[in-house]
C-alpha cells in the first residue's frame, strides 16, 4: 500500500512537471490543448505550493532553449504567483522590446519595493520606445520613490513620454508629485489638460496650501470640466474652507458648474448650510433643507420652523417635511396650528420625536372643542402608536355615532394589545348603532392581524358573547373568524349547529374570513353541502380565498380543482382562475384551456393562458390553444395571442 502511494505521489509529480514544461517549447501556434492544463495546475494550486510553482516558472524563463512565446506565456502565469523572488530573474528583459510589456505586467502589482528599484533602474538605461511603458508601470504602482527620476521626463522633447510622466505622477499622488507637476510649465499643447487633469488627481484629498493654491488657480480655468474637478477637489479636501466657494458656485454662469455645486452641498458642514440657505435659489433651499433632514441636524429645527413661513409652498412644505427629522418640543406649536391645513405638517406631527410630544397631543385632544382638531389628534396619536393615548380615545370611541366616534374606532387597531380588546367587548355590548357595530368589526380583525397571540385576542370576546344581544351578537360570532386561534374556531363550529338563522349566518361568515388554511376543508364541505345558495358561495369564496395563500404549487391546484368542481358561477370560476394561474404546469394549461369554452369566463382564461404559455417548457403546446384564442374578436387578446404564437415559433 505504501509503495502504491509513494508511486501515485511521483506521477501527480512527474505530470505536474511535464505540464509546466510544454512552455519551453510553446508556440503561438498552440491552442488551449496545451495551455489549458498549466493554468489549472496554477489557479487550483493552494497558497503553500505557490512559492514551488513560482521557482519552477522562473526556471523556464531563465532556461536558454525556452521560446518567446513560452516566456511570454510564463509571465502571465508568473502574475499569479510572483513574490519578490522573481524581480532579479525578471528585471534584465526590461529593457527587451519583446518581454518589457509582458515583465512590467508582472511588476504592476506585486508588493515588493525591490520592483520599484528595479523600474527604476531600467528606466535610465531604456529606449525611447521602452520608457512610457515603464513610467505607466511605476504610475500604476504609485511609487512615491519614482516621483524623483520621473519629474525630468515632464521636460522632455518627446510628448509621448511628457505625457507618461504627467498621468503617471497624477497615479502616484501627494506633496513630492503634485509639486513636480506645479512646475511643469512647458508642456505641449495638446497636453496642457491633461497636466491639469494629473494636478487634480495628485492634489485630491490633500489640504495643502500648494494643493488649495492649484486647485484655485484651476477653478478659474477656461475648460469647464477642469473647473469642475477642482470644486470638487476643494471641497473633498477642506468642506468647511471651501463653504462659501460651494455657495457661491451655485449662481455661476456655467449650468454645469452650478450643478457641481449643487451636488457638493452634501459635503458643507451643517452650521455653513444653515447660515447660507436663505441666499440660495428655491430649488437650492429644498435641497439643503433635504440634507439637512437627512443629517437629523436638530440644530436646523429653528431656521426650518422660519421656513415654514416661507411665501414658497414648495420650500414651506419641505420645511414641515423636515421637522419630523430635526423638530423637538418647540416644533409643535407650529405644527398643531398647520396641521389641518398643510398634509406636511400633519405627517410631521406624526413623525416627531421628541419627549412630551404624546402628552401634548393628548391634551389638545381631550381639552379641543374644534372637531376636525380632535380628529386630526386621533389620526396622529394612532399613527405615532401612542399607548398613553389609549384611554382618551377609547372613551371617544364610545359616544354616540360621529365623525369623532367613527375615528377613535379607526385608532384603536394601532394601540390596543392582546390585554385590550375587552375594550372592543364593551363597545360592541353598549352600542346598539349599526354602524358603530360595523366599525369596530373591522377594527377588531386589523388589531388581531398585527398581534401573535389569536387566543388571547378572541377570549374576550368569546367571554362577551352570553351577555350580547342582536346584531351585538352576530357581530362576536363574525370577528371571531378574522382573528383565528383554537378557541375561535370551536366557538365557530358550535355556532355552524345553531337553529337561529342569524348566528349560523354569522358563523359562516366569520369562517370564509378565516386568516389560516386549517379551516379550508370545513369551508369546502359548506360549499358543497349547505342548503343555502348564499351560504354555498360564501364558503366557496373563503376557500378560494384560503387556496391563494397556498405556496406549495401542488396544494394550490388541487385546492383549485375542488373549487371549481363545486361550482359553475362565473365570479367564482374567474377567482379560480385568477389563483391557479400562479403554477405555470401543463395541467393548469389544460385546466385554463378547457374554460375556453365557458363564454363567461373566455376572456379571463385566454389572458391566463397567455401568462402561463410563456413558461419554456409550455410554449409549443400553447400554440394551438393560442390559435383559437387568436380568433377572439376582442382585438388586444387576439393580438397578444398572435405575438406569442409568432414568437413561441421562432
Amino acid at each position: 500500500m505504501k509503495r502504491i502511494l509513494t508511486l501515485s505521489l511521483l506521477l501527480a509529480a512527474t505530470a505536474a512537471h511535464a505540464q509546466f514544461d510544454a512552455l519551453r517549447t510553446l508556440t503561438p501556434e498552440q491552442g488551449q490543448e496545451v495551455r489549458r492544463p498549466i493554468e489549472a495546475k496554477l489557479f487550483g494550486a493552494t497558497l503553500n505550493e505557490l512559492p514551488a510553482l513560482e521557482k519552477e516558472l522562473l526556471e523556464i524563463f531563465q532556461a536558454d532553449g525556452t521560446t518567446l512565446e513560452g516566456k511570454q506565456y510564463t509571465c502571465r502565469m508568473l502574475r499569479h504567483c510572483a513574490s519578490e523572488a522573481c524581480v532579479p530573474v525578471l528585471a534584465p528583459e526590461l529593457l527587451n522590446p519583446e518581454l518589457s510589456e509582458f515583465v512590467r505586467r508582472v511588476f504592476q502589482s506585486l508588493q515588493a519595493p525591490a520592483a520599484d528599484a528595479a523600474l527604476v533602474a531600467a528606466l535610465a538605461n531604456a529606449s525611447d520606445a521602452l520608457k512610457p511603458g515603464i513610467i505607466g508601470t511605476l504610475g500604476q504602482r504609485r511609487s512615491s520613490t519614482s516621483v524623483k527620476p520621473i519629474a525630468p521626463y515632464l521636460k522632455d522633447a518627446n510628448a509621448e513620454l511628457q505625457r507618461a510622466a504627467i498621468a503617471a505622477l497624477g497615479n502616484i499622488g501627494g506633496k513630492d508629485a503634485l509639486k513636480a507637476l506645479s512646475k511643469a510649465k512647458k508642456v505641449s499643447p495638446e497636453l496642457v489638460v491633461e497636466l491639469k487633469q494629473a494636478q487634480l488627481q495628485a492634489g485630491q484629498s490633500m489640504d495643502s496650501k500648494l494643493a488649495r493654491k492649484i486647485h484655485g488657480e484651476l477653478l478659474k480655468d477656461n475648460n469647464e470640466t477642469i473647473r469642475c474637478a477642482a470644486l470638487v477637489g476643494l471641497a473633498r479636501a477642506n468642506p468647511e474652507a471651501t463653504a462659501s466657494t460651494v455657495l457661491a458656485s451655485l449662481d455661476s454662469d456655467s449650468a454645469r458648474l452650478a450643478k457641481t455645486a449643487t451636488g457638493l452641498l452634501a459635503t458643507l458642514p451643517t452650521a455653513m448650510l444653515i447660515e447660507g440657505i436663505d441666499g440660495l435659489e428655491p430649488g437650492q433651499q429644498v435641497r439643503v433643507i433635504g440634507i439637512l433632514a437627512d443629517r437629523q441636524a436638530k440644530e436646523s429645527e429653528i431656521k426650518m420652523l422660519q421656513l415654514t413661513a416661507s411665501q414658497n409652498a414648495t420650500i414651506k412644505h419641505a420645511a414641515f417635511q423636515a421637522l419630523a427629522q430635526v423638530g423637538g418640543a418647540g416644533s409643535i406649536e407650529t405644527l398643531l396650528a398647520a396641521c389641518l391645513t398643510s398634509p406636511a405638517a400633519s405627517d410631521a406631527l406624526c413623525g416627531l420625536q421628541a419627549n412630551g410630544v404624546d402628552a401634548q397631543l393628548c391634551q389638545v385632544l381631550e381639552t379641543s372643542t374644534d372637531e376636525k382638531l380632535k380628529i386630526k389628534m386621533i389620526e396622529c396619536l394612532s399613527a405615532r402608536q401612542a399607548n398613553a393615548s389609549l384611554p382618551a380615545i377609547a372613551n371617544l370611541a364610545k359616544g354616540d355615532w360621529s365623525r369623532i366616534t367613527a375615528a377613535a374606532i379607526n385608532a384603536l387597531p394601532n394601540l390596543v394589545g392582546e390585554k385590550d380588546f375587552s375594550l372592543f367587548a364593551d363597545l360592541l355590548l353598549t352600542s346598539g348603532n349599526t354602524k358603530t357595530i360595523q366599525a369596530v368589526e373591522k377594527a377588531i380583525v386589523l388589531a388581531a392581524q398585527r398581534l401573535p397571540d389569536a387566543n388571547a385576542c378572541a377570549q374576550p370576546l368569546i367571554d362577551a358573547y352570553p351577555n350580547a344581544e342582536g346584531e351585538a351578537n352576530y357581530a362576536i360570532i363574525r370577528t371571531l373568524g378574522g382573528i383565528g386561534g383554537e378557541a375561535a374556531k370551536a366557538m365557530l363550529t358550535q355556532a355552524l349547529g345553531s337553529p337561529v338563522p342569524e348566528i349560523k349566518d354569522a358563523a359562516i361568515r366569520g369562517l370564509a374570513n378565516w386568516p389560516s388554511l386549517d379551516a379550508a376543508g370545513q369551508l369546502l364541505e359548506l360549499a358543497t353541502t349547505t342548503d343555502s345558495e348564499k351560504h354555498q358561495v360564501i364558503a366557496l369564496r373563503g376557500y378560494i380565498r384560503l387556496a391563494n395563500t397556498e405556496t406549495d404549487p401542488n396544494k394550490n391546484f388541487e385546492m383549485c380543482m375542488k373549487a371549481a368542481a363545486a361550482t359553475d358561477r362565473a365570479p367564482e370560476l374567474k377567482s379560480i382562475i385568477g389563483c391557479v394561474k400562479k403554477n405555470k404546469t401543463p395541467e393548469v394549461l389544460g385546466f385554463l384551456a378547457a374554460q375556453l369554452d365557458n363564454p363567461e369566463v373566455f376572456t379571463e382564461a385566454a389572458w391566463a393562458i397567455c401568462e402561463v404559455s410563456n413558461h419554456w417548457n409550455l410554449k409549443e403546446a400553447s400554440i394551438p390553444i393560442l390559435r383559437r384564442i387568436a380568433e377572439t374578436k376582442d382585438e388586444k387578446l387576439a393580438n397578444e395571442a398572435n405575438s406569442r404564437i409568432k414568437d413561441y415559433q421562432n
